[in-house]
């Protein structure tokens, strides 16, 4: 064979050698490479927000992503969002019961770094009991005069140490009283309502409640409740959250309880159970 033939074929076999190097280094270390994937009983870490709809308009309900906490515009938050200032990843493990049922089986499947949303039905977030409903007329009315325990008149008034002959700002009602009496060995504050006839009040504050004094007679005041929009967060923890012909809901359920939830996670850790 002549010296160029064996140029030639050793030429040919150091080409083929080289790519076939090559497809080894791209398979193994290429696109092709494995991702961790969440399963049951991996420990993981994510970055969250959840967000529920109230008609339409989204409102977050719980995150640990900073830049989503200190926006309110782009971000706006249920009446019953608290600041917890902790930004760190969540950590739990996966399929423990740790987490609501719907959370659990949404990050399932996902890879590292992945950004998901996940939508949780109603049967797999927070439940919801009727028990914890009451409903309420927009008639109602109230005795001019009251006998109240030192509680009582704390939680309506935020004064711990009602004295005689002074007045308040009811929050209940809006309208001022008179205090007639006090008995602290007694636990007793006697209070004088004084509204005016068909004035409006407000209260808690809140310009979405109203409350029209219609008359006064017979030792009591008869008033009708005005709701402008829902929902409404009461002193009490209960959120007027619905409103009919003859009544409205008081609800003390969580805010999120019963409603399909909506999560945007990030996986940032995930810790093989194997």
């Amino acid at each position: 064979m002549k010296l160029w033939v064996y140029a030639t074929v050793l030429l040919l076999i150091m080409v083929g050698v080289s790519v076939g190097a090559y497809e080894y280094f791209a398979y193994t270390n290429g696109p092709s490479k494995s991702v961790p994937v969440v399963k049951i009983g991996d420990k993981i870490s994510v970055k969250y927000y959840g967000y529920i709809y109230y008609g339409g308009e989204r409102r977050v309900f719980d995150t640990n992503i900073k830049e989503v906490a200190n926006d309110n515009v782009t971000y706006p938050k249920t009446l019953t969002y608290k600041w917890s200032g902790n930004f760190k990843p969540l950590t739990f493990t996966v399929g423990s019961g740790s987490m609501i049922k719907g959370f659990d089986k949404g990050v399932q499947g996902m890879k590292l770094n992945e950004t998901k949303t996940i939508v949780v039905p109603p049967n797999e977030g927070y439940p919801f009991s009727w028990k914890k409903v009451t409903n309420e007329s927009y008639y109602q009315s109230v005795s001019i005069i009251e006998n109240l325990t030192i509680n009582e008149f704390y939680q309506r008034f935020a004064h711990a140490n009602p004295t005689i002959n002074s007045v308040y700002t009811d929050k209940m009602y809006g309208w001022k009283v008179l205090v007639l009496y006090v008995n602290p060995s007694k636990n007793i504050v006697t209070i004088q309502n004084n509204p005016d006839v068909n004035a409006d009040y407000q209260p808690f504050k809140t310009q979405s409640l109203i409350i029209h004094v219609e008359s006064i007679k017979n030792g009591r005041i008869y008033f009708h409740y005005i709701i402008k929009s829902i929902p409404i967060l009461l002193p009490s923890g209960g959120l007027i959250d619905a409103v009919y012909k003859d009544h409205f809901r008081i609800n003390f359920n969580r805010e999120v309880a019963g409603k399909t939830l909506f999560f945007v996670v990030t996986v940032v850790k995930i810790e093989s159970s194997q």
